[in-house]
């Protein structure tokens, strides 16, 4: 089972699935309809549910900001 993370932004997406992977979380990026509803310009990340918890504190860590979280 998988979640998205919604950020604001491409750069964001991208930066943040680099942070995923050099800490062992694989992260795929996606713009799927669901990540739209969210925000119109939105782009997501799609992780393994199991990990949700310590993407979102990496993050968090880093000083991204997660708009949204889609299960």
């Amino acid at each position: 089972m998988s979640i998205i993370l919604v950020l604001s932004s491409v750069t964001y997406a991208l930066k943040s699935q680099e942070l995923l992977k050099k800490n062992n979380i694989y992260a795929s990026l996606t713009r799927s309809p669901a990540v739209k509803a969210v925000k119109g310009c939105g782009y997501g990340l799609l992780i393994p549910a199991s990990q949700e918890m310590r993407a979102i504190q990496i993050l968090q860590n880093a000083g991204v900001n997660i708009i949204g979280i889609i299960s």
